[in-house]
């Protein structure tokens, strides 16, 4: 079997779009329509139907995803296995972070590590903590670092650095002229949150649900930064690891609220496939997160 051809297949289920799936792969959308036809050629099923404007997987499709994911992966893993006899001087490491630890992190790690190995391909990618777990699970990536605790049989976490989330506004917000500030209070202002996916987000909201609270108005934006324009603009309040308002408290832009049952403690952990052989890249990079203070201990 063509595995490339199973790799156009998930790629146009990820976007359930031709043209955007050969935008990806570049190829041309005829290209990719062909490819997905020799597969369902190949298997004798439909994998795919178009309804109106929508395609979706049929039930086969379906199945093949899961195989194709998991064949796929095993291929990698041999080959790194393989690899790893080779020497750390060269190679791709590919690294998943979400929003606190690949800004308060990891560009020390990082640039520790440039330094040493100036010749290993670095690949970063700063997404939510929903979507590194997954992009781990798919063999996207290496390495991931996240903020929340994960319970995935496919990934193995560890604990690599302690965080509190933080409730804040804008010092001129009438919530920062209140000394102790209930939950309910909080319910009653303008909440800016990030998207769902975000451990951040999964936090505050486990947080809300044993305070038997339910926010009111609700703005959901896609960046740390945008929280923090929005809320220093007097917009309402939100939730943020201490670690990324550093700049904001020190200016007098931001304010830490004082919320009964707040702060919020919380780890980043250190995230990998149950499955992944560590290349010698992989160890080294391991070895310098754990030089620079950043990790307690070896990754099991």
């Amino acid at each position: 079997m063509n595995l490339q051809l199973l790799r156009t297949f998930l790629s146009v289920r990820k976007h359930l779009n031709y043209t955007r799936a050969g935008e990806e792969l570049f190829l041309s959308q005829p290209a990719v329509s062909r490819q997905i036809k020799q597969l369902e050629n190949e298997f004798g099923v439909q994998l795919l139907e178009q309804l109106g404007k929508s395609l979706r997987l049929t039930k086969a499709g379906q199945t093949l995803v899961v195989e194709s994911e998991m064949l796929l992966g095993a291929m990698e893993r041999t080959k790194e296995a393989v690899q790893a006899h080779s020497s750390v001087a060269q190679g791709a490491l590919r690294i998943g972070t979400s929003s606190t630890p690949g800004c308060y992190m990891l560009p020390e790690v990082l640039g520790v590590f440039h330094q040493k190995f100036p010749d290993i391909e670095l690949q970063y990618i700063s997404d939510n903590s929903q979507r590194v777990e997954q992009m781990i699970i798919d063999n996207s990536l290496d390495l991931g670092f996240v903020g929340a605790f994960l319970s995935n049989d496919d990934l193995r976490s560890e604990s690599v650095m302690e965080d509190e989330v933080v409730c804040f506004t804008s010092p001129n917000h009438p919530l920062a002229d209140q000394r102790r500030i209930t939950p309910h209070q909080l319910s009653q202002s303008l909440c800016i949150l990030r998207e769902r996916g975000s451990s951040t987000r999964r936090l505050f909201e486990s947080w809300l649900s044993g305070q038997n609270v339910k926010l009111g108005k609700v703005i959901e934006v896609h960046s740390s930064e945008t929280v923090k324009n929005l809320v220093t603009a007097q917009l309402g309040f939100s939730f943020m690891s201490v670690h990324g308002l550093k700049n904001e408290l020190r200016d007098h832009k931001l304010t830490i609220l004082d919320v009964t049952s707040m702060p919020l403690p919380r780890h980043i952990y250190l995230v990998h496939h149950s499955k992944k052989h560590f290349s010698p890249i992989i160890q080294a990079f391991l070895k310098i997160l754990k030089d620079t203070g950043r990790s307690g201990g070896a990754v099991a």
